[in-house]
């Protein structure tokens, strides 16, 4: 008969969530399991959770932060067009959505809210542009494409924390 271990191991391993062994045990159980919280949705090794409430970008990124993440850094194309097809499946439409990039600290320096390296490459042609001098903070979803935007204009959101 298998131990309570094994078949919490065993559930993990055939429902896709099986990450590895954590090696720090906390109070005496080891996490064996990883997966998003109620509400997020998981892509790789990511959980992802959309806002509909709009908020200034700054706003946006404090409120991810309060729950524990940060807008969404995007990496691969894959997790681009998971992005972009939640949102679509959440609001019935490709509506302009905050993700966490943004060059405030330095003009085209591009950097994601999360610390990890930017090395976004999607931008359409002639973006990121910087219009009128004002452009800090990367939308998804202008005219269907990823768009450096105003940072102040209130928006929905992604938030995004890694498992």
């Amino acid at each position: 008969m298998l131990s309570d271990l094994c078949v919490i191991v065993l559930l993990c391993f055939t429902s896709g969530l099986w990450t590895g062994a954590n090696t720090q045990i906390q109070d005496g159980f080891e996490d064996f399991c990883e997966r998003c919280p109620t509400g997020w949705t998981q892509f790789g090794d990511h959980c992802y959770v959309f806002y509909f409430d709009a908020k200034e970008w700054a706003e946006a990124e404090v409120a991810c932060i309060d729950i524990g993440g940060n807008l969404a850094s995007i990496h691969t194309k894959e997790q681009y067009t998971f992005i972009k097809d939640m949102i679509k499946r959440l609001t019935g439409k490709d509506g302009p959505t905050w993700v966490g990039g943004h060059d405030a600290v330095k003009e085209g320096v591009w950097l994601w809210s999360d610390g990890s390296k930017f090395d976004f490459k999607l931008w359409p042609a002639g973006e990121p542009n910087n219009a009128r001098g004002v452009e800090h903070c990367m939308e998804l979803n202008y005219r269907d494409k990823p768009n450096d935007t105003i940072c102040q204009i209130k928006k929905s959101y992604v938030c995004g924390k890694r498992l």
